[in-house]
């Protein structure tokens, strides 16, 4: 294995360094960034187990690292992300580990961060504002995986196409670029772009199946600076995450082009509310199912390639703002007549089910957590629905024997109404501390019916 990607990593800096770009160019940028590229470590500790996750990460400030998102996604539980460590590449040594602090996601720019406990005074990578062009030869640098050591290594490629859509992309041709998590430099030695998860590419590195996906099939996307330069200037901390800001209407469609001209709206990107959630900001402001907007605080809409995009374009920018940011919308409600201005006050964005309590029942093999705002939206449920969720089942387990499924939402135990995961573990542990071997009985949701369950523990 070693031997082959000798080969493969020779073959790659071969091809790039006889590209266009002088190799003492590509040298100078290669000893320059290959301080600022690491490998950000954690522990991922389930019910069911533990699991060793090893990304890129690239420093950013003195001791501050920025990854994708994807490495600490919001579907993992917080609390279950333990043990986080930064690892830094040596020449000669095994990787120096440094504990580190995972500071939060950043949903504005789809980037997370991570800081060094003990201040390092690392060489961190600047990134400023620089568009490019078609033709426009640009560079990267980036670490191979753990089985080589994390070294690093050069790419070149050109620009191909300039994409828009909800994370606006950059296309390139040729070598096409280092890993997942790399920089993007311009030849005049300007980072202008990062290296996102992309469809394809190989996210862990230590992942030894995909290990090489980045050297064999390498990237042709990266992310221009001017997205996810906010996250570098107004970072998430654990005392002060990012407040996500909401407006409450989750269900929108982008306007065809065809339907836009007929409404009188030629050449003017739009998109229709097709839900507003009650006593949600946007039901307070007066938006109404069926309005189509068509300016946000007076400037039209972001276009897309094409108008299915524009939804999400839309939902991402509104993640710029701040909760308690007023936003005007202006919209139209008939054909012929004025735009209508409505005034949104933003809300805060309702806890998630990655912030959600959890217990586990061990000994009949599942996890529950508290019902959260999306479990009663997509069910269609009120908002003040009693009752734990569902979150796992361990397989073989008692739960699966009995018929328990992920998603149930247990509403009663043994003739006890369950109103939330305190309640619930309180009401199982007592349970199982006076009748350790009796059936455990279920009243659950499921597909907005209820069933009983009985679940015989092990004996």
């Amino acid at each position: 294995m070693k031997r082959l990607i000798a080969v493969l990593v020779l073959l790659v800096l071969c091809s790039s360094l006889s590209a266009a770009v002088p190799p003492e160019t590509a040298r100078k940028l290669y000893e320059q960034v290959t301080p600022s590229l690491v490998a950000v470590q954690y522990a991922w500790v389930t019910e069911l187990g533990r699991h060793e996750l090893i990304g890129a990460g690239l420093v950013v400030g003195d001791d501050l690292v920025m990854l994708p998102m994807e490495l600490v996604s919001p579907q993992i539980p917080d609390e279950q992300m333990k043990d986080f460590k930064i690892l830094v590449p040596q020449a000669e040594e095994d990787p120096q580990e440094i504990d580190a602090v995972f500071q939060g996601r950043d949903e504005r720019t789809n980037m997370g961060l991570v800081k060094a406990r003990e201040p390092q005074h690392w060489k961190p990578i600047k990134f400023e504002e620089s568009p490019v062009k078609v033709g426009d030869t640009i560079l990267s640098v980036g670490i191979l995986p753990e089985i080589a050591a994390y070294k690093s290594y050069f790419m070149e490629a050109n620009v191909s196409a300039l994409l828009r859509g909800e994370q606006p992309q950059v296309m390139v041709q040729g070598g096409g670029l280092a890993g997942v998590g790399s920089p993007v430099f311009n030849t005049d030695g300007k980072a202008i772009g990062f290296v996102m998860f992309q469809q394809g590419q190989g996210l862990l590195l230590n992942d030894r199946r995909n290990a090489l996906n980045a050297i064999t099939s390498p990237p042709k996307f990266f992310v221009p600076a001017r997205d996810f330069l906010l996250t570098i200037s107004d970072p998430p901390t654990p005392d002060k995450p990012i407040a996500m800001p909401y407006m409450g209407a989750p269900e929108l469609k982008g306007v065809t082009k065809e339907v836009s001209e007929a409404l009188g709206l030629k050449n003017q990107p739009a998109i229709q509310v097709e839900y507003v959630v009650p006593d949600a900001p946007a039901a307070q402001a007066g938006l109404k199912q069926g309005d189509i907007i068509v300016k946000v605080n007076g400037k039209p809409l972001e276009r897309g390639d094409e108008a299915t995009e524009l939804p999400d374009i839309f939902k991402r920018r509104l993640l710029r703002h701040k909760p308690g940011e007023t936003v005007t919308l202006s919209v139209l409600r008939e054909t012929d007549k004025p735009l209508t201005d409505i005034k949104v006050t933003l809300g805060e964005q309702p806890k998630r089910a990655n912030a959600a309590k959890r217990f586990y029942a061990e000994d009949l093999g599942f996890v529950v957590r508290d019902l959260v705002f999306m479990d009663t939206y997509m069910r269609h449920l009120p908002a003040d629905q009693k009752g734990v969720e569902v979150d796992l089942e361990r397989p073989q387990s008692s739960a699966q024997s009995g018929g328990l499924r992920p998603r149930d939402i247990i509403v009663r135990m043994n003739n006890t109404p369950v109103t939330d995961v305190t309640q619930f573990e309180k009401d199982y542990k007592a349970l199982r501390k006076d009748k350790p071997r009796e059936a455990v009985v279920l009243v659950v949701q499921r597909d907005n019916k209820e069933d009983t369950i009985r679940i015989e523990p092990p004996q």
